[in-house]
C-alpha cells in the first residue's frame, strides 16, 4: 500500500476551495505495530514520551521504539458482536457473534481467523462453513493475512488527522476467505477479495485495541481502500445447480465494534514529530 504523498502545489490548490486538504507528508514506514519502552537508567532513548511520538531533539530522551517482529509471538483475541455479510441481489447473512483470533507477525502484518456463530440468511436458514466445517450455523474463515495501513491521512486547519485500518485478505495462494452454504448443498458461497476495518486507538500502548468493519445499506464498504491504495473490496462467487453455474457479486462485511485483548501491550504508531 502506498502512503499519502501529494505535491505542495496540489495541496495549495485544494486549500483555495476547501477548508480541508490532503497534506504532503514525507515518505515514512508508519503506521506500524510496536512497543514504546523506557530505556535503562543512564541510557538515552530517541523519544521524550511514553508514546514514542515526539523525537528527543532538544533534551535527552528516555523512551525507545521497537517495531514488532514474528519472534515476539504477540497475540490478540476477542469475542465480538453482530456481523452482517451482504451480497448484491442476495439475502444477507447475519451472525450473532464474530470471534477473532490473531497473531502479530511483523510491524505491519498479522494472521487472523474469524469464527462467526449463529449465522442465518434472510429466510432464517442456517449458514454453515464448508471449507472449515463447524457446527450448524457456524462459519469459520481460513487463516487470513492482515495488513496495517492508513485509512485517513490529511491536514485540517494545520493539524494532521490520521486513522489506521486492518486489511484482511486470503492467505496466498488461496483466493477465498471462506466458503459456506445456507441449507442447500448445491449452492455454495465463496467470499473473496479483501476488506479493511478501522483499528484504534493509535499512538498509545494498549492491551485493548478496537476493530470495526463498516458498510452502508447501499452496499459500499467503508473504507474501500487504504490512502492512495488499490481497491480492497469483497465479492462472493456463487456456485449453484447441476451442472454448476457460477456468478460473482459484490459483497460487504459489517462487524460492530469489537474490543480485542492483546497478550501484551502493543501500540499502533501512526505519527512521529
Amino acid at each position: 500500500m502506498r502512503k499519502l504523498l501529494l505535491s505542495c502545489a496540489c495541496a495549495a490548490g485544494l486549500l483555495a476551495t476547501a477548508a480541508t486538504a490532503p497534506a504532503a507528508f514525507a515518505e515514512r514506514p508508519l503506521p506500524e505495530f510496536g512497543k514504546c519502552t523506557k530505556v535503562a537508567e543512564g541510557s538515552t532513548g530517541a523519544y521524550t514520551g511514553v508514546t514514542c511520538v515526539t523525537l528527543a531533539t532538544t533534551r535527552p530522551g528516555h523512551y525507545e521504539w521497537s517495531p514488532l517482529t514474528s519472534e515476539e509471538k504477540d497475540t490478540f483475541s476477542g469475542a465480538g458482536n453482530e456481523a452482517v455479510l451482504a451480497t448484491a441481489g442476495r439475502l444477507p447473512v447475519k451472525c450473532i457473534v464474530a470471534n477473532f483470533n490473531g497473531t502479530y507477525t511483523g510491524p505491519k502484518t498479522a494472521t487472523v481467523e474469524i469464527e462467526f456463530q449463529g449465522c442465518v440468511n434472510g429466510e432464517n436458514k442456517q449458514c454453515t462453513g464448508v471449507t472449515s466445517p463447524q457446527n450448524k450455523s457456524e462459519i469459520k474463515t481460513l487463516a487470513l493475512e492482515a495488513e496495517l495501513g492508513y485509512i485517513r491521512d490529511e491536514e485540517i486547519n494545520g493539524k494532521r488527522v490520521v486513522q489506521t485500518g486492518l486489511d484482511l485478505k486470503p492467505s496466498s495462494p488461496l483466493t477465498e476467505m471462506v466458503t459456506y452454504e445456507c441449507g442447500n448443498a448445491l449452492e455454495t458461497f465463496s467470499l473473496e477479495g479483501s476488506v479493511i476495518g478501522q483499528m484504534r486507538p493509535i499512538d498509545r500502548m494498549t492491551t485493548a485495541p478496537i476493530l470495526t468493519y463498516r458498510a452502508t445499506k447501499a452496499g459500499v464498504q467503508i473504507p474501500e481502500s487504504f490512502v492512495e491504495g488499490a481497491p480492497d473490496t469483497l465479492s462472493t462467487k456463487i456456485m449453484s445447480g447441476v451442472p454448476p453455474k457460477t456468478e460473482t457479486l459484490a459483497s460487504t462485511l459489517a462487524i460492530k465494534p469489537i474490543t480485542l485483548t492483546n497478550s501484551t501491550e502493543v501500540e499502533i504508531k501512526a505519527i512521529e514529530k
